[in-house]
């Protein structure tokens, strides 16, 4: 008997051990991320990034590598400790990535494949993420707003949107 409730007693605490490393995931299914252990770099208590998101890949059925990187930022902060709301985020859009942000009618009509990128952005803007498109993308290559999904923002140029973030205080990521 006492070996038994003994036995139970360790499988319950390897099962809460087991448990307790599994990474926390804020934005499940995207950014996947290592933990890492014994950091000699201390991670701050509060981050504010706005990431350069310029190009897109060659395969337009692929989720876009920039895209996700901000969904690994937001995992990997959240899953080391920092709540929620000192993990800010922004993206802006151009370039290339410009085909990212539009609905899957419009990108359907265009590629012959829904968006892969419209379910990350969608959780990213659920999680507080703004999402800014440059003014001039849309403009060049003739999206209509209504081509665009509906949570992101117009700017000017990403110029524009670039400058006004780090203004206040976002620091600049370009991982393209």
């Amino acid at each position: 008997m006492k070996r038994n409730i003994m036995l139970t007693f360790i499988l319950i605490l390897t099962s809460f051990h087991l448990y307790a490393n599994e990474p926390q995931y804020l934005i499940e299914r995207y950014g996947q991320y290592k933990q890492v252990k014994n950091l000699d770099f201390n991670t701050p208590k509060s981050l504010k990034a706005v990431f350069d998101v310029y190009t897109s890949n060659d395969d337009n059925e692929e989720l876009n590598r920039g895209l996700n990187t901000v969904a690994r930022y937001l995992n990997m902060h959240f899953d080391a400790g920092l709540k929620v709301k000192n993990i800010k985020a922004a993206i802006v859009i151009h370039g290339a990535a410009g085909k990212d942000i539009l609905t899957n009618k419009a990108y359907n009509k265009r590629f012959i494949a829904n968006n892969p990128n419209a379910k990350l952005l969608k959780l990213l803007h659920d999680n507080s993420v703004q999402i800014i498109v440059c003014g001039q993308t849309v403009e060049f290559r003739g999206y209509k707003r209504d081509e665009i999904l509906d949570f992101v923002d117009v700017s000017l140029s990403a110029i524009t949107a670039l400058v006004s973030l780090q203004a206040q205080g976002y620091q600049l990521i370009t991982f393209n």
